[in-house]
C-alpha cells in the first residue's frame, strides 16, 4: 500500500469519525495566593510553569479580607504583595485583586467571569481551629465550583 493511499485512508477516517463541532477548551488557569510570601511565591511559580507548557492564558488572584485592608496589614506583608505581584506580572499572569469577606465565593466569581479551566491553590498550614474554618472555606469553594467544569489542583 503506498504511503498516499494510507494517508488519503487516515484523513477520510478522521473527516468522517471525529465529530467537528467539538469545541475545544482552552485552558486557562487562576492562581490564588494570600499575604504568606514564601506559599504565594511558589503557587505563581507552579502555575507559571503549567500555564507555559500548556501554552494558556493565566492569572493571579488575591482576596483581600477586612482583616486584611490596607490600613490593617502589616508593611511588611504589603511589601510582599507586591513583590509577588511584580514577579508575577513577569512570568506572564494578570493580576487581579479583589475585596471580598468571602474567600470561595470571590474566588469562584472571578472563576467564571475569566472562564478559568484549573484553580491553583496552595496547602494550608494551620493549627486545628484555622483548620476546622478553613475545610468550610474549601467546601464552600467545591461547592460553588461543583456547577462549572473546573479543576483544582492543590499545590505544595
Amino acid at each position: 500500500m503506498a504511503l498516499k493511499e494510507v494517508s488519503t485512508q487516515v484523513l477520510r477516517k478522521i473527516e468522517t469519525e471525529i465529530p467537528k463541532n467539538i469545541a475545544l477548551r482552552q485552558d486557562r488557569f487562576l492562581a490564588c495566593i494570600s499575604s504568606n510570601d514564601k506559599t504565594a511565591k511558589t503557587i505563581i511559580r507552579k502555575t507559571a510553569r503549567l500555564a507555559n507548557y500548556y501554552n494558556s492564558k493565566w492569572f493571579v488572584l488575591y482576596v483581600q479580607t477586612p482583616d486584611e485592608s490596607a490600613d490593617k496589614i502589616a508593611l511588611d506583608k504589603q511589601r510582599h504583595l507586591i513583590n509577588n505581584y511584580k514577579l508575577a506580572t513577569e512570568l506572564g499572569a494578570e493580576i487581579i485583586k479583589k475585596e471580598s469577606k468571602n474567600i470561595a465565593k470571590a474566588i469562584s466569581e472571578i472563576a467564571e467571569e475569566r472562564e478559568i479551566t484549573t484553580i491553583c491553590i496552595g496547602k494550608p498550614n494551620f493549627n486545628l481551629f484555622t483548620f476546622i474554618l478553613a475545610t468550610n472555606t474549601f467546601n464552600q469553594l467545591l461547592n460553588k465550583l461543583k456547577s462549572l467544569d473546573i479543576d483544582i489542583v492543590i499545590l505544595s
